[in-house]
């Protein structure tokens, strides 16, 4: 039996066990895949046990997923131009590869938004941040980035290659409850993991899109503000079963059982 790994810190909160275990028990897989809370100084340990231990794989969630890219030994092309991992697998010759399944989960649960010409405000720096940012910019969005910390958004604005006229704005973190002129709000930044609201204070109206890639278990603050406004939702349980899906054919060469994860998500949150 080999073991897959969840290396964040915290990870207490997630539903990401409950998925893949369905999912190894449904196919037969003798895995399992355990939560590991890992600080920043315990992150390259964390790494070598993928590199040497009885370790399938990992998947890398907050506070890691751009540190862990200077640990690894080599990474595809997209997770080259996101600049960000969230999957870990070894590679034949024992090297760890480093993958990104956000930019997919993303991409899958904003699939029926309209965002061709949007105003978009996408609030973080991350690693989460960074697979939106690709995404939004693909789509056809005019992004401006608002974080708390003006240094990464700054980093980040420079970091991804945007399209010709459309290099993305960056708001001031207290202005990012002006939304007059926002079509759509996407909050990457782990702000509504702990019940705090990353636009608390600003009037949400019916017209307005918010997607809320935080993905617990009941809806966050800022997800219930929106649909008690009419507004469109768009929670962080759909990006989390897609790149989940994607990190579990990387780790066994074989497609996932969708619905299965699908059922085990749904019932762990329901």
């Amino acid at each position: 039996m080999s073991v897959v790994y969840l290396l964040g810190h915290p990870v207490g909160h997630s539903l990401s066990p409950a998925m893949h275990n369905a999912a190894f028990r449904a196919l037969g897989l003798s895995h399992s895949y355990e939560t590991l809370d890992v600080t920043a100084d315990a992150l390259p340990g964390a790494v070598q046990r993928v590199r040497t231990g009885d370790v399938l794989g990992a998947n890398v969630t907050v506070p890691h997923k751009e540190t862990v890219m200077k640990l690894v030994d080599t990474w595809d092309g997209p997770t080259a131009e996101i600049g960000a991992a969230n999957t870990l697998s070894r590679t034949a010759d024992g090297r760890v590869l480093a993958s990104n399944t956000d930019a997919v989960g993303f991409e899958y649960a904003t699939r029926e938004l309209a965002l061709d010409g949007a105003r978009v405000l996408l609030l973080g720096a991350g690693g989460a941040a960074r697979a939106a940012l690709v995404v939004l910019f693909a789509r056809g969005a005019h992004v401006a980035i608002a974080n708390r910390s003006p240094e990464r958004v700054r980093a980040l604005a420079r970091a991804i290659p945007h399209p010709v006229g459309r290099e993305p704005r960056i708001v001031e973190w207290a202005a990012r409850t002006e939304l007059r002129e926002v079509d759509v709000v996407v909050n990457a930044t782990s702000l509504g993991l702990h019940g705090d609201d990353p636009l608390e204070g600003a009037e949400l109206r019916g017209g307005l899109v918010v997607v809320d890639l935080v993905p617990t278990a009941a809806a966050t603050t800022l997800v219930r503000r929106a649909r008690a406004v009419g507004a469109t939702t768009v929670d962080g349980l759909p990006m989390l079963l897609q790149q989940a899906v994607s990190s579990f054919r990387i780790w066994t060469g074989r497609d996932a059982p969708v619905a299965v994860m699908r059922a085990a998500l749904f019932a762990s949150v329901s």
